[in-house]
């Protein structure tokens, strides 16, 4: 009984908002409002409902962009909201983003260096039915240790800006990465270019209509040899979904047409992709103190099409694409204002597997005051 105790507390969320695991457990649906997508719209804030502080667990040594320890606390001044987050990892100035793919085309596993101690500020303000608010992305690390190792990171930088809006009907938001730097001990660097990322939704009746584009890149350089690669990606989405609520619980569905190209220019690589992903999810109030999510994703093959060539000719092609159904699950409990948030974590070979690695997948805990 007090091992079934331990794993209730352990799934613990918010029954409205909670962490990044909630938004996980319901297939990062382009819906959701959390505090997990201020990170994406910083206008979000205003969502909400009230103010809050939000801590998730991790490793400070992420290796993905959902595992690595983060917090933020937002408060209320005014007719302004400001918020301060500690630790989140930006996808383009990461070693779970970019850095780690600029580590695997440069040959040098010195690039795959995160961001060190990264800090975000975020300002924002409401006039009628709109609010807006921006965020500031910096880290900044050296390494001043006299001969330090080839491979070893001595410099690490990023900044970046996020602006966001929302209205009644409608979102919109703007995240521009400026800089993303890591340059080794033996003068070898990597350099980002700006990355720009832009996203929106309209709501039409009970359905919400939503797109989004990004373009992003990088280059390695080599102190002895010069550029080891350059490599740029563009994406674009478009979709729609619904949701159907009654007495506090619900599903919804939803697809989106996604088509994106990458390109590594020093090797002549490059691959693109036209795909159809499906999603399903719910969302049930199963008693006052005790909700339960769940969401399964596929891509059809009506529209999965994947290509990958060189600079000799095609090297991969699949049409339509394999299996790559998913089903994400997690549970809460609310404690009053406190609320505590995790994940069943589960692959597509092993299924959705209560262990020590899976059970507690993503934890957050949160406090609305």
């Amino acid at each position: 009984m007090k091992k079934l105790l331990v794993i209730a507390v352990a799934l613990a969320a918010v029954n409205a908002q909670a962490t990044r695991a909630r938004v996980a457990a319901l297939a990062n649906s382009p819906h959701l409002v959390d505090t997990a997508t201020v990170y994406n719209n910083p206008a979000d804030i205003f969502a909400l409902g009230s103010d809050y502080v939000n801590l998730e667990s991790g490793a400070t040594t992420s290796t993905s962009l959902t595992d690595g320890a983060e917090g933020m606390v937002v408060r209320t001044m005014g007719d302004t909201k400001w918020g301060l987050s500690l630790g989140h990892d930006s996808p383009n100035a990461s070693v779970g983003g970019l850095r780690s793919l600029g580590a695997a085309l440069g040959a040098n596993a010195g690039f795959a260096f995160g961001q060190q101690n990264p800090i975000e500020l975020t300002y924002g303000a409401k006039a009628a039915d709109m609010a807006w608010a921006a965020t500031l992305v910096y880290s900044n690390y050296q390494d001043k240790t006299p001969g330090l190792a080839a491979g070893t990171a001595a410099k690490e930088s990023s900044m970046g800006v996020r602006l966001g809006a929302r209205a009644g009907n409608w979102d919109a938001a703007l995240r521009l990465g400026l800089t993303s730097t890591v340059e080794l001990g033996d003068g070898d660097k990597y350099t980002g270019t700006a990355a720009i990322g832009a996203n929106g939704g309209y709501m039409m009746d009970s359905w919400y209509l939503f797109g989004n584009l990004s373009s992003l890149g990088f280059k390695t350089e080599d102190n002895v040899t010069g550029e080891t690669s350059k490599y740029t990606a563009t994406s674009i989405a478009i979709g729609a979904m619904t949701e159907v609520k009654k007495d506090g619980s619900g599903f919804f569905y939803g697809a989106s047409l996604n088509n994106s190209t990458s390109k590594e220019d020093v090797s002549g690589g490059k691959m693109t992709s036209m795909t159809l992903p499906v999603w399903i999810g719910t969302e049930v109030d199963a008693a006052s103190w005790l909700t339960l999510r769940g969401s399964i994703t596929q891509t059809l093959q009506l529209m999965n099409n994947t290509k990958t060539e060189n600079n000799l000719g095609t090297v991969t092609e699949f049409s339509p694409a394999g299996n790559d159904t998913t089903v994400n699950m997690g549970a809460g409990l609310k404690f009053n204002k406190l609320t505590l948030d995790g994940s069943l974590a589960g692959t597509m070979a092993g299924g959705q597997v209560i262990n020590a690695n899976n059970l507690l997948a993503m934890v957050g805990l949160t406090y609305w005051y």
